[in-house]
């Protein structure tokens, strides 16, 4: 029986491809590099070769985006169609919530969004990659930490997110695995790394009889 469920949140409960846009364009102008138009970035994004636009360091460029993410306050972020009422439910039958992001910022930005989308009164615990940094690609250590504070062991937790390193995070932990495809990633690709399953959205998660 699960006791504990892990969110991620870019992509996963909240639509913010336009700020990651605007973002990336913002970090690409800091190292000089060319920026991307719309169309192309989405391109890219869909593709995982944003890195073809990256002209420095891949993990300095990578960790400049990441910790300027909450700078932007874009009026196009929206919730994923059916995250609220899920967290809702689960929230209802006495699950605790987590969100794990990899944004590195501090978690009161990550809480202060979730209040602006209704979501922060059923939420226990945020962890970023400024809690811990871990190897710059992978969360295991957070999804361990949020385990830790919440009192659950692997097998009361699971995990949703929309990126293959996410379920490579998951797999590592030894939770049960959701992949997402509202990031816009492949299906194969995610259960390649460790997906457990794969849903459209997190709007199906009840579907799967938790």
């Amino acid at each position: 029986m699960y006791r504990l469920a892990i969110f991620d949140m870019d992509q996963t409960l909240v639509n913010t491809l336009h700020r990651f846009h605007k973002i990336f364009n913002l970090a690409l102008r800091h190292f000089h590099c060319k920026e991307a138009q719309w169309d192309e970035f989405i391109d890219h994004y869909k593709a995982d070769t944003l890195n073809d636009y990256v002209c420095t360091s891949k993990r300095q460029f990578w960790d400049y985006f990441l910790s300027h993410y909450n700078d932007i306050d874009c009026e196009k972020d929206t919730l994923i169609p059916g995250a609220k009422e899920v967290i809702e439910e689960l929230k209802r039958r006495g699950m605790k919530i987590a969100i794990v992001t990899g944004r590195m910022v501090p978690a009161s930005k990550v809480w202060e969004e979730l209040e602006k989308f209704g979501l922060a009164q059923y939420v226990d615990l945020v962890l970023t990659r400024a809690d811990n940094y871990c190897d710059g690609h992978h969360r295991t250590e957070l999804l361990k930490e949020a385990m830790r504070r919440l009192n659950a062991k692997p097998e009361e937790t699971f995990f949703v997110g929309d990126y293959w390193p996410d379920m490579q995070s998951g797999r590592e932990a030894g939770i049960y695995t959701i992949g997402v495809l509202t990031g816009h990633e492949n299906e194969e690709v995610l259960k390649e790394n460790g997906a457990d399953v794969v849903l459209s959205s997190v709007a199906e998660l009840f579907k799967l009889g938790i």
